[in-house]
């Protein structure tokens, strides 16, 4: 199995492919699919049996057209989503689609992407109330995020939550945190008028800590490696949070009291990164960890939908023992961890282009090849319906169920893409080892970048 960094470093060093976007190269002319063999056709009939309409998570599906799905999701505490292929106009609707039907119908209030934590709390403050702008702070999260299609998605959690009670509300957040800057930025800034000089003072001195604290993630040498040190900033972190529950607290519905629980939230992302960085996690515990610290914030029993690309919400290892944090938070929640993976059949999507000898070019729109014969895609790109989910936990046991358990190749597709090469965007997978189930497109166009 292949990660990004390995399929980038692997056709940027290698020259024995052909460059993609040769001008004299002939158009491909696309062949008709070979005939499927006894197993594939047996998998194909089941799939048709069992598909969900994807439509019938769009708004003018009724309740009992999204039975199916939210029998599916069942009591999960948490589910998880893997973009395998990214940079589609498509996904981030199915997203929108099915954050509409969870909220509504299983009680879900909020959805994590894969993205800084300190930054998306940007965004999830202008979801709840409005203050800011979404299209500074996508930029911020990452050129992935920076779509016309994940803007839509901010712009109607802001419409759901509107005139919601803060219980009733979606949030919206990230999971990841490379760096607690940010948090720390907006924990020190407010005015003197509002904190008073002293504890300004007090928090702008004490939380340097954390700067330092992040050196020896990265395996520094010095007082950061101590883990006496994190023990010390932890107790800073705390005094902050209370520092600033406090003010909030004595400023009550002041006009500023907005600002002032935006930097104790800020406060308190700030004591976690503390938490996880003194346990010296792995980053794949370390992910867990964050994610259940946002369905904490969420509620006794918060329920959050999971948006990872490629294949983070996948409970699998790839090469070189990289452990996704699907896999510790399957271990941590049991049966409430629930997680589907998207894959399509044909199309086009936003990419960065590969070719020999060279780092990956600007993104563009590149048309994706049509899948390997021994594929889960082969199969799915034939059945009845043109986009569906399909639930693979209990798959039968006959030469379909067979088929279907796998291991088969997919496509992994995340940020980079050559048609050239169309074994190195591939992984294999397992049903229902790796994915409790599968969402799939059979069209797919590119992700609109926003405009600056």
């Amino acid at each position: 199995m292949l990660t990004r960094r390995s399929i980038v470093a692997m056709l940027v060093a290698a020259g024995g492919f052909a460059t993609a976007g040769c001008r004299s190269k002939p158009p491909e002319v696309a062949a008709a699919p070979a005939p499927l063999d006894d197993a594939s056709a047996a998998a194909l009939r089941w799939i048709d049996a069992h598909a969900i309409l994807l439509s019938k998570l769009d708004s003018t599906g009724a309740p009992t057209d999204r039975a199916s799905f939210v029998a599916f999701v069942g009591s999960a505490r948490v589910l998880g989503v893997s973009e395998l292929t990214e940079g589609t106009h498509e996904f981030p609707q199915i997203v929108q689609n099915m954050l509409r039907v969870l909220s509504a119908d299983a009680g879900y209030r909020g959805i994590a992407v894969q993205a800084p934590m300190a930054e998306a709390m940007e965004l999830d403050r202008y979801v709840r109330t409005g203050r800011g702008a979404p299209r500074p702070w996508l930029r911020a999260l990452g050129s992935h995020w920076e779509t016309q299609e994940v803007l839509d998605l901010v712009e109607w959690i802001r419409g759901y939550n509107s005139g919601r009670s803060t219980s009733e509300q979606v949030g919206f957040s990230g999971f990841e945190l490379p760096s607690a800057n940010h948090a720390v930025r907006i924990a020190t800034s407010l005015p003197d008028s509002v904190a008073g000089s002293a504890l300004n003072g007090w928090l702008r001195r004490e939380l340097g800590c954390v700067a330092t604290g992040e050196s020896a993630a990265w395996g520094r040498e010095g007082v950061a490696a101590d883990s006496t040190f994190w023990n010390r900033c932890g107790v800073v972190a705390a005094a902050a949070v209370d520092s600033l529950a406090a003010l909030s607290r004595r400023r009550g519905a002041s006009r500023s009291s907005d600002d002032v629980t935006f930097a104790e939230q800020m406060a308190r992302l700030i004591q976690h990164h503390v938490s996880v960085g003194l346990r010296r996690l792995p980053r794949h515990e370390a992910v867990a960890e964050h994610i259940l610290w946002i369905a904490n914030s969420l509620g006794a029993d918060g329920k959050l939908l999971v948006w990872g690309r490629d294949v983070e919400s996948g409970r699998l290892t790839l090469e070189g023992n990289v452990v996704q944090s699907a896999v510790a938070l399957a271990k941590s929640l049991g049966d409430r961890y629930r997680n589907l993976a998207f894959t399509f059949g044909e199309g086009v999507v936003r990419a960065r282009p590969i070719t020999p000898g060279r780092e990956p070019g600007d993104e563009r729109s590149i048309r994706v090849r049509m899948p390997s014969a021994e594929s889960y895609e082969n199969v799915l790109n034939r059945a009845r319906l043109d986009a569906f989910v399909v639930d693979l936990r209990t798959l039968p046991t006959d030469t379909a169920g067979v088929w279907l358990k796998g291991p088969h190749a997919i496509r992994l597709i995340s940020g980079v893409y050559t048609p050239d090469a169309p074994g190195a965007f591939e992984t294999h997978v397992e049903f229902p080892a790796n994915y409790d189930g599968l969402i799939f497109h059979r069209r797919v166009s590119p992700a609109v970048p926003l405009k600056r």
